[in-house]
């Protein structure tokens, strides 16, 4: 048993990543820290995703961490801020959960690279658009 991740990034440049890069997801709901008997109506969603670099020297096969990161250079003025985004969890080749968020946009992106090994690794923080949860998907 194998399980994998994958996430596609719709866009003028799609980003597409599958289970040979992806390394590690962690979804998030995160609530304010309010005191009473309610629950907050402030909730933030988002995903946090680890993968490698895979670094090519052939042009006609550009990294996709090259448009990651050019995405997460602009600002929310831009019309590309926000995509949708959708990560997949798969199990022997089955899909078991699938992750819309329509309108997310980039919190924090990193890149390490390792002279000694050749590799390198990325760490993307996404956050759904508070004003349009409700329209995240959870399948």
């Amino acid at each position: 048993m194998f399980t994998g991740f994958r996430l596609n990034v719709d866009g003028k440049s799609k980003i597409k990543f599958d289970e040979a890069v992806l390394i590690g997801v962690q979804f998030l709901s995160n609530t304010p820290d309010v005191s009473g008997n309610a629950r907050a109506t402030d909730i933030g969603l988002g995903v946090k995703i680890w993968g490698r670099i895979n670094f090519s020297l052939e042009a006609e096969h550009k990294d996709a961490t090259l448009t990651l990161a050019n995405w997460a250079l602009q600002d929310s003025s831009e019309e590309e801020a926000y995509r949708k985004t959708t990560i997949q969890v798969v199990e022997s080749g089955q899909i078991v959960r699938e992750y819309t968020l329509p309108n997310a946009f980039i919190v924090e992106y990193s890149e390490e690279m390792d002279d000694k090994s050749g590799v390198g690794h990325f760490y993307l923080h996404l956050r759904q658009k508070k004003d349009l949860n409700a329209y995240v998907n959870n399948v």
